[in-house]
């Protein structure tokens, strides 16, 4: 593939971007309706959940309506810090075009810019964070799908969970290491329940003692099996000292597995039912009839993880007679290759992702790395920029579920933009749409 063939279009804007509209300013505001409508949905929703989970906090009727204010309040402003995006996408475009005289392949990008960097800016701080690293993520995946089209390199078979297990490992790593972090403590604590606790760092302070621990259902399963086996005493004890585990190494990758692999499963199911809540209540069949095999893919991916991590730890402490933070490396890394069963590029750029913000302001708050303002909103604005880029230019490029979510964002506006004009640039901008109809322009 011979890309830029020809950098630049020498064709008016309503001519490639917004065919739809000869004038300007009516086509931005006809990008921006719908893209304040959706984000509205979409808000009213997240902050609707997340205000019902915070909601049996609140004990008086003067903090109700406090939070009752400040809900509507981030409500709105999120959804001005979405819809804005909308709305200045296509002006800053034309403003662009108008300036140079010119649509140039690079020049949309530094448009996209100059469109994100105000709404992140509307966006709370507390968020910009998460929405920098989720672009950015989303933006490494578009730059890396756009080199493997230019053949700069051949995509690694399977990379996806090669990266996950390097991530899992030195995550597994930092917590038979410490028990303290500070920073990204959601997803630390999702992996402490996944490996579990006995396979982690204890904690420094001294609690004082408990009661022994009871046993659990799934305990009580097994011991209605193993009761049998006359050497009972044998598997109910710990065989190596250096293990911390309640049970013996067997019944602790046993266990570990089982849990697992029950929640992941009762998490697809979930999703599933709520992917079409209504049909299936009014059909509950329909939710037996469309279950495959898939269903059981989270499940065992989640199960396999925590017991190839403790059948691995437990080998190591058996063999070399000692537990050490670095045996997480290595059942880290093995335990990542369960991701087999349940393949994501997502999942696993999100960890490399966190893993590299962890360390990085790990660094910076003991002031071994300089710590930038404003540097989340610069990135999201650099990532999202890029994201839009590809939107416009290289569709085949991004993740087919978000460009599904910009063309509901957009109401359908960015299916209309004249790509089969941008072939010139020697990216197959109309690979996507072989049988694109000019639309009628008002």
């Amino acid at each position: 593939m011979l890309a830029h063939s020809r950098s630049v279009l020498p064709y008016e804007c309503h001519e490639v971007l917004h065919p739809w509209r000869e004038q300007c300013m009516p086509a931005a505001w006809e990008l921006a309706k719908p893209a304040f409508r959706e984000s509205l949905k979409i808000y009213c929703v997240l902050y609707g959940v997340t205000g019902l989970i915070k909601l049996r906090k609140i004990k008086s009727f003067k903090q109700l309506k406090k939070f009752l204010y400040g809900l509507a309040f981030d409500t709105i402003r999120s959804t001005i810090f979405l819809g804005m995006q909308g709305l200045l996408f296509m002006p800053c475009c034309c403003a662009g075009r108008r300036l140079l005289g010119h649509i140039g392949y690079y020049n949309l990008y530094v448009d996209g810019i100059f469109c994100t960097l105000p709404a992140i800016l509307v966006e709370r701080k507390q968020r910009r964070g998460a929405l920098a690293l989720y672009m950015a993520n989303l933006a490494v995946e578009v730059l890396f799908k756009m080199g493997a089209q230019r053949k700069f390199y051949t995509p690694l078979h399977n990379g996806e969970i090669l990266l996950f297990a390097a991530a899992s490992s030195i995550y597994t790593y930092m917590l038979k290491k410490s028990s303290e972090h500070k920073h990204n403590t959601l997803l630390f604590s999702t992996m402490k329940l996944l490996i579990g606790e006995d396979e982690c760092a204890a904690p420094h302070e001294i609690k004082p003692p408990s009661e022994p621990k009871k046993k659990s259902l799934y305990f009580a399963l097994f011991y209605k099996y193993l009761k049998c086996v006359q050497q009972w005493s044998q598997i109910q004890n710990k065989n190596q000292p250096t293990c911390k585990h309640t049970y013996h190494c067997l019944l602790h990758v046993l266990l570990g597995f089982v849990k697992r692999f029950l929640v992941g499963v009762l998490i697809q199911l979930l999703l599933h039912f709520i992917s079409s809540p209504l049909r299936f209540l009014r059909h509950p069949t329909l939710f037996f009839l469309t279950l495959n095999r898939n269903m059981l893919s989270l499940g065992k991916f989640l199960g396999f993880y925590s017991a190839i991590y403790r059948l691995v730890s437990c080998l190591l402490r058996n063999i070399l007679k000692y537990d050490r933070p670095a045996h997480g490396l290595v059942a880290g890394y093995l335990a990542g290759f369960s991701m087999l069963f349940f393949k994501s590029s997502t999942l696993a750029m999100y960890m490399m992702a966190k893993l590299i913000e962890t360390v990085y302001l790990k660094y910076a708050h003991r002031g071994k790395l300089p710590f930038f303002s404003y540097f989340d909103s610069i990135l999201y604005s650099l990532s999202t920029a890029l994201v839009f880029h590809a939107a416009v230019v290289e569709p085949q490029a991004m993740r087919p579920a978000y460009y599904r979510f910009l063309e509901r964002l957009t109401g359908g506006y960015f299916s209309q933009v004249n790509r089969p004009m941008m072939e010139c640039f020697g990216v197959c901008s109309a690979k996507l749409f072989p049988n694109y109809k000019l639309p009628l322009t008002k």
